[in-house]
């Protein structure tokens, strides 16, 4: 197991006030995670991490002539078989700045750790907090698979980078097969940040003789290539790394895929993989702009905050990548494209959820806010509030008051959900708040005992 970190440049980020003697963020503390595996040996497999972080989100103390803040990384890797913790640690990493003008201050930076870890399905937990506001933090959980490779041809998983470069420094923390590689756990491209996306893949077992045609593309939504780029060619070995670019500035701002295909001589596709990536581009307007189902430029009339705000309340709904994406935005044209973009892909339906239209998702919540609201908090940030804006009024309720031996709860039940599904809301602490403790749906809070609740 090895493990390695490393500072890496990303993009600007604009200059604050000194003038106190901490530096206090205005925006929420996130990080932005991906990974990949690849082979090792006959026993394991070989898993690398990659994370991305903000120093201009974090918190500063003025320390010895320097503005000291860091980052507290957790890492927790488990056999989901044996549940034999197999990665436990933790380690801080420092950032110290003279000013807000300094580098280490004004650009993100990537840090990537690598694990060879023996076959078998594994749960990854990683958490970043800021080491002076332990209140600020953000976490990721993945479900990876280790598999042992079989006897033909195959391909690592897809590493989107920011840059790869031949390198004879074998010490460097992004070296591996005489290259540098940077990914990009960011997955945001674009002329702003990253123009160019480079892939970096691991080919096994394939005939040297034999001419393969190698494909990658970018798709849309709806499966449309945008851009592509192929070639046949000769390997001339048995395991290779291929590696490639994209330009994306011609792109407008949304999410995208990267495919990378390799086709055998008679054109048959014998390897596929697929990676989500999302273009942030503020000088081309998207195409579907002019066909949102907004009859009226619905945006335009809206300032910066009130754009926040409404992405804000958007937070059910939005994948952590287009979070991500959102804290990124520098522009009042930028956000108002986002959210067009956000909400024409949220009317198509996706993750499970229903299509929902912009109106109708803040109708809800208006209307959680009016019956849900409990001192001073915002009714649609309640559990009631959430499964209301979700899945909006359900389709029978039943309100059980408190008695001698009970609290008071609530039962709501949506019968067109998954052939019918139920939730169970507890006023856990008699503030009139309803907290939930059990649900029938699938990827819902789910307790057998959920009764124990009510004592």
């Amino acid at each position: 197991m090895k493990k390695v970190v490393l500072l890496m440049v990303l993009g600007f980020i604009p200059r604050l006030d000194l003038a106190a003697q901490s530096l206090v963020p205005t925006s929420s503390f996130i990080v932005n995670l991906d990974y990949a595996t690849f082979r090792n040996d006959d026993q394991s497999g070989y898993l690398e991490v990659y994370h991305g972080f903000y120093p201009h989100l974090l918190t500063y103390h003025w320390t010895d002539d320097k503005f000291r803040g860091g980052i507290v990384l957790t890492t927790r890797l488990t056999n989901n078989e044996t549940e034999v913790v197999i990665v436990n640690e933790s380690e801080t990493l420092p950032i110290s700045v003279t000013d807000t003008s300094d580098v280490a201050y004004r650009f993100p930076f990537v840090t990537q750790a690598g694990y060879a870890l023996p076959f078998g399905p594994y749960t990854l937990e990683v958490v970043a907090t800021d080491s002076i506001d332990r209140s600020r933090r953000d976490e990721a959980i993945f479900q990876i698979q280790i598999e042992p490779l079989p006897d033909q041809l195959v391909s690592s998983e897809l590493e989107l980078c920011s840059k790869i470069a031949s390198s004879s420094v074998t010490d460097n923390a992004f070296y591996k097969n005489n290259l540098e590689v940077i990914p990009n756990p960011t997955l945001i491209f674009g002329p702003t940040a990253y123009p160019v996306v480079f892939h970096y893949l691991e080919l096994y077992n394939l005939d040297p003789n034999a001419t393969y045609e190698k494909k990658t593309v970018i798709v849309d939504g709806n499966d449309n290539v945008l851009k592509e780029a192929s070639r046949k060619l000769q390997y001339g070995a048995v395991d290779v790394v291929d590696v490639g670019t994209l330009n994306m500035t011609t792109l407008a701002s949304g999410k995208y895929a990267f495919r990378f295909m390799l086709l055998d001589q008679d054109a048959q596709e014998v390897i596929r993989k697929e990676k989500t990536l999302f273009v942030y581009n503020p000088t081309i307007e998207a195409p579907q702009r002019t066909a949102l189902a907004f009859e009226t430029n619905v945006f335009e009339g809206m300032s910066e905050k009130e754009l926040d705000e409404e992405f804000m309340r958007a937070d059910y709904i939005a994948t952590k990548e287009e979070k991500n994406m959102y804290k990124q935005l520098g522009s009042e044209v930028g956000k108002r494209e986002f959210l067009a973009n956000f909400w024409t892909e949220i009317l198509k339906g996706r993750r499970g959820q229903p299509p929902i239209h912009r109106l109708e998702f803040m109708r809800r919540i208006e209307e959680a806010n009016d019956e849900f609201t409990k001192f001073g908090k915002e009714g649609w940030k309640t559990d009631m509030g959430r499964v209301y804006v979700l899945f909006g009024k359900p389709d029978q309720r039943e309100r059980s008051p408190q008695t001698s031996d009970t609290k008071p709860y609530e039962e709501w039940y949506y019968h067109g959900i998954e052939g019918g599904v139920m939730w169970i809301f507890v006023d856990r602490y008699g503030t009139g708040e309803y907290q939930q403790v059990f649900s029938t749906k699938r990827g819902e809070i789910y307790y057998d005992n959920w009764e124990d609740f009510l004592r």
